[in-house]
This record gives structure tokens, sequence and C-alpha cells, in this order.
């Protein structure tokens, strides 16, 4: 008796698991059609324009991303401009009230513009990526039913992707970071996106930490294939 019911919880657990993984499946499948991931996996740069939105400024902004992992970031700030870039294996910034030469970055910093200069989502090719991904459920967000997917990267960050249950796109963003041994929470609202070239790309970006609003940045203008040189992403 004791292993007939034995049998029938193990039955019932490998019954349910793979209705779970397909309703997963079936959601990133929708995300990444909604979104245009099969043209965007054969972009190899994208570079975008704008403005960020912070303490009452205007902060025009150039972004360039250019495969595998590599990233340009310009900021202007009156006048200066704050630059950071990354070559897929060391980072730089410009930070004109500081000094007048690149600082070489390194730890969270460096670590920080890595995560940026990856043109994919962690979602895309998670499993090769060595992450683990679940479907945490179903829940409300701004009027509207949103599925949480939770994804375990392989250094043990944690990092939550609400995705639109209609529309079959990232609509929020949490992520856990350990910053000198404390765990920070940062929020990401994503919105307005735009058909761009069959890709799905939002204009506006909103960043929170602790429920406030830090910093937006609205999209002005985003290319993809953009001939970039490599030597933007070396130290400037």
């Amino acid at each position: 008796m004791r292993n007939c019911a034995y049998l029938i919880i193990t039955i019932f657990f490998l019954s349910f698991q793979p209705a779970k993984t397909q309703s997963l499946d079936h959601i990133l499948t929708r995300h990444f059609e909604a979104s245009g991931q099969e043209r965007f996996s054969k972009v190899t740069t994208v570079r975008s324009t704008g403005k960020a939105l912070q303490m009452g400024m205007e902060l025009p902004f150039i972004q360039i991303q250019k495969r595998p992992d590599k990233m340009y970031l310009e900021i202007d700030i009156q006048g200066m401009k704050i630059i950071q870039s990354y070559d897929g294996e060391r980072g730089w910034a410009v930070e004109p009230w500081i000094a007048p030469d690149p600082r070489e970055l390194s730890g969270p910093e460096l670590l920080n513009l890595g995560r940026m200069a990856s043109i994919d989502s962690d979602l895309v090719n998670w499993k090769e990526k060595g992450h683990s991904l679940e479907l945490m459920g179903k829940e409300p967000f701004e009027g509207r039913e949103i599925y949480r997917l939770e994804l375990i990267k392989d250094d043990g960050e944690s990092y939550q992707f609400y995705i639109d249950s209609e529309s079959y796109m990232v609509k929020r963003m949490v992520t856990l970071t350990n910053y000198e041994g404390n765990v920070v929470e940062g929020e990401t609202i994503l919105s307005d996106y735009r058909n761009i070239d069959g890709i799905r790309v939002p204009f506006k970006i909103e960043s929170r930490i602790g429920g406030k609003t830090m910093m937006t940045n609205l999209i002005e203008k985003v290319e993809f294939d953009v001939v970039i040189e490599e030597g933007v992403f070396s130290r400037p």
C-alpha cells in the first residue's frame, strides 16, 4: 500500500512537470514571436539615441552595442560628456569633472557595463547560458494580467520578467543584485513599444529603486546594422 501511494505521488509529480514546462515554452515562443527575436538575432549592431530624464534635467545620450558584448555610451551633462566603453573584456569611463584621463573599471561597475553590452535578453538561450527559468504564475499589473518568470543566473543573481498575457512583451523587470554585501532591488518598466524593421523596441524605459523613479530614458531613434568601427569600444 505504501509503495502504491508512493507510485501515485510520483506519477502525479511527473505528469504535472511537463505541463508547466510546456506553458513556459509556450510563453517564451509567443514572446520571441511578438518581439521579432528571429530577426533581432541576426542584427550585428544597435545604435540608440535619446534623452535621460533625471533630477529635473534632460541628458542627451548615444548608446552603441555590437556583437559580441561590446558597448559605447555617451551622455551629455550640460556640455560635458560622460563616456563609458566596453570591449568585451575591459571597460573604461571618462568623467571630465573628476580626472582628465579615462578610468579603468572593475568590480560591480565593470560587471554592470558587461550586462549592458549584451544585445540579447537573458531569456534568449537561457539553458545554454547555464541559467534556470521558472514560470511563477499570473498576476495583475496596471490593469492587465501578466506572467511572472523567475530567472536565476549561473552566478546566483535573480531576475523577474513580467510578460503581458496579451501582447507577450516584457512590461516589467525586477532584479536582485548583490552590491558590496547588500541585496539591491531594481525595477525597470518598459513601455511605448514600436516596430522597427520587424523588431519591437521599447521607447520608454523607467528605472526605479524602492518604488521611486530614479531615471527615465526616452528613446528618439533606433538603428540596426549600422557600421561601427572596432576602435569605438577601445580605451578613449
